[in-house]
């Protein structure tokens, strides 16, 4: 085993004891006593939040104290080729609300490519596992996107960034493009846990998921979690030059598979086979012509 797989089998070692060490405390607290929190229009900050950061933040600095950090909750902090995106609990309105949908995230990035995610779910005690073409796991064990429904009798969840639920001809836009999704598929979800989402996706019990203008903190560990159980996705500029999906100029602009990202603040899509992955563009840009 070369150095590189080394360091990379160690990160993916330390991300699945950081997400553990939030989802554990989280999963401890769920139901308990009342909710320490600051309840806004759309989105909630709990002391939960912070309690569950801390300690995967903890884990994190003790294995790479020169690692700079992405905490949801704490900001930024360092700078270094490695860098670890952390969301503590994903899902903070169901946590406060009671509601059993929530999960932790941890994503490595090197040199802002996304390396090693993980994603732990403490009430179903699961934990998903990915590694940049090293392929991704479920509780230990291989984990494929393989579904045969097809669309019309599929699920698909629809994931709004919170940027974009601030601004009203964003959240326009995104309940245009959910209602054209819905159009296409038997049901479409919000759970507002979006890295449950990806796990259910990357685990085939759901048809697709569409993330508009996503945040970035669940983004890089959804997305590595699902191209490594090969999810077929398509990622879209919605603010970038060029010709656009239909020949116009209509600002949707796809990125080339080498250099897509993850599309954050943009359009990603992405499906358990090419032709759902492909008809959900179609009924995204509905809401964009």
């Amino acid at each position: 085993m070369n150095d590189r797989s080394t360091d990379v089998a160690s990160f993916e070692a330390v991300a699945a004891r950081a997400v553990r060490a939030s989802g554990d405390y989280l999963a401890a607290a769920f139901r308990g006593e009342s909710v320490e929190a600051e309840y806004g229009t759309d989105d909630v900050k709990s002391a939960a939040d912070r309690t569950a950061e801390e300690r995967a933040m903890a884990v994190i600095r003790e294995a790479y104290p020169e690692h700079a950090v992405h905490g949801e909750e704490s900001g930024r902090d360092g700078e270094h080729r490695y860098e670890w995106v952390v969301d503590p609990l994903d899902g903070t309105n169901n946590f406060a609300a009671d509601i059993p949908l929530f999960a932790s995230a941890a994503c490595v990035l090197e040199a802002g490519e996304p390396l090693v995610s993980a994603i732990y779910e403490p009430l179903p005690d699961s934990l998903y596992l990915a590694r940049r073409g090293g392929g991704a796991t479920i509780d230990g064990e291989p984990l494929a996107a393989e579904n045969g429904r097809s669309l019309t009798h599929g699920t698909v969840s629809f994931v709004i960034g919170l940027p974009a639920l601030r601004d009203e001809a964003y959240r326009s836009i995104a309940g245009q493009m959910e209602a054209a999704l819905e159009d296409r598929c038997k049901r479409v979800i919000e759970t507002w846990s979006p890295c449950v989402d990806w796990g259910l996706l990357a685990r085939g019990s759901i048809e697709g998921l569409v993330a508009y203008r996503p945040d970035i903190y669940e983004q890089y560990a959804g997305a590595l979690l699902a191209e490594e159980s090969g999810v077929v996705s398509r990622v879209f500029d919605l603010d970038g030059e060029g010709t656009g999906l239909n020949g116009d100029d209509t600002g949707l602009v796809e990125q080339e598979a080498s250099t897509a990202g993850v599309g954050i603040d943009g359009l990603y899509v992405a499906a358990t086979n090419r032709e759902t992955c492909d008809r959900l563009v179609d009924a995204a840009a509905v809401a964009l012509d």
